[in-house]
């Protein structure tokens, strides 16, 4: 009759460590390939808040002093910031308001309906030929269930003598850290110059605008820490604070419409 071992001790403690180094082998795979993916996702939010934002400002931009009747001149009344037929109005690193975050710039646009309805707000509001639409672009402080900044929206409807007749607000988009604009001054065929808003002295003289967004993911990527300045325009520049998450800056130029006397 065969006579039966077991393991030894021995025998027994270097399976145990094999096994050991195995396991441990499989979990710094599993480690490695998540904070892959957490990087990969972080980047592709990164991109997609930086391709929706571009798209939100550049479409509002492209609709300001709009007029449905090209037949006749403009009639824009002289209403809150906005004097006779402007189009465009700014503020230059806003601390006075708390709902917009300290040293960003505010942007805000107004334009005509359409008798067709196809021209909208920012918020989705739909203006008509009797109506003017004005939007306010901000980055807006993190919500309560939010861990970044982002571009918000207030919309307002008026009719033709420049009296409230709807309100709406709603975020366009959840990562964006700052906003800066510059303002280029001209002829209707030449930029001479850019500013910012608080050196415009005449809104009617502004052709073009060019701005400056840093976007960041909405979570962290759980790399290095980004300790790194990003430059924008208007002089101004972001030193980050020492998070994990990943950004870029989005600029953009937009001209405006002509005016028509």
């Amino acid at each position: 009759m065969l006579e039966q071992k077991g393991l030894s001790l021995v025998e027994l403690m270097i399976a145990m460590a094999l096994g050991l180094i195995l396991t441990l082998g499989v979990v710094e795979i599993f480690l490695s390939s998540k904070q892959t993916y957490t990087v990969v996702v972080s980047q592709s939010q990164t991109q997609e808040n930086a391709r929706v934002v571009k798209h939100f400002l550049g479409r509002g931009l492209r609709h300001a002093g709009y007029w449905d009747d090209a037949t006749v001149p403009i009639a824009l009344p002289n209403s809150g910031d906005f004097a006779d037929n402007q189009i465009v109005f700014a503020t230059n690193n806003d601390t006075a308001d708390a709902s917009v975050v300290d040293g960003t710039d505010t942007i805000t646009v107004r334009f005509n309906g359409t008798a067709d309805g196809q021209l909208q707000g920012c918020t989705g509001m739909t203006p008509t030929e009797n109506q003017i639409i004005v939007d306010r672009y901000y980055v807006a402080p993190a919500g309560a269930n939010e861990q970044v900044s982002g571009l918000r929206c207030d919309s307002e409807i008026q009719n033709m003598a420049g009296t409230s007749v709807s309100t709406d607000s709603q975020p366009l988009i959840i990562g964006v850290e700052n906003l800066q604009i510059e303002f280029g001054i001209g002829t209707a065929d030449r930029i001479t110059q850019y500013v910012s808003a608080d050196e415009v002295t005449n809104w009617g003289e502004v052709r073009s605008v060019r701005y400056a967004l840093l976007v960041t993911s909405n979570q962290n990527s759980g790399g290095q820490e980004d300790t790194n300045t990003y430059n924008l325009i208007d002089g101004e520049s972001v030193t980050v604070s020492g998070d994990n998450r990943l950004r870029q800056v989005q600029r953009d130029t937009v001209f405006l419409r002509n005016f028509r006397g």
